[in-house]
């Protein structure tokens, strides 16, 4: 996959250091996948899910959540991972994240 928005990362690492080292690793296992569908993605992080059209990934034992608008790997490409937002759990459930995942009007759908 091609991982974009590596300062995002450093950021959350640095607003969250108890999940730095989570970070890394996602950063390096999502940098060498070729994810083709979610049970790909599943087979590594078995918590993930699709939200539109994005991945949220449950992240440092479910206390955070990192979201990445998601084009999955083809004939033709690699796939790319767009880093949105990395939230702790509260901030999460207060939905704010989903517009940048639900096309307008989808809101109500999952």
């Amino acid at each position: 996959m091609h991982v974009i928005a590596r300062p995002a990362i450093e950021a959350a690492k640095q607003r969250y250091p108890r999940a730095a080292s989570w970070l890394d690793d996602w950063w390096a296992a999502a940098s060498k996948a070729a994810w083709s569908r979610l049970a790909d993605v599943r087979v590594l992080y078995p918590l993930a899910d699709e939200v539109g059209q994005c991945l949220v990934f449950n992240a440092s034992g479910n206390d955070y959540r990192l979201i990445c608008r998601m084009t999955y790997a083809n004939a033709w490409t690699d796939g790319t991972l767009l880093v949105k937002h990395f939230l702790t759990h509260a901030d999460y459930d207060k939905g704010k994240w989903r517009k940048d995942c639900i096309p307008s009007g989808k809101e109500g759908k999952k």
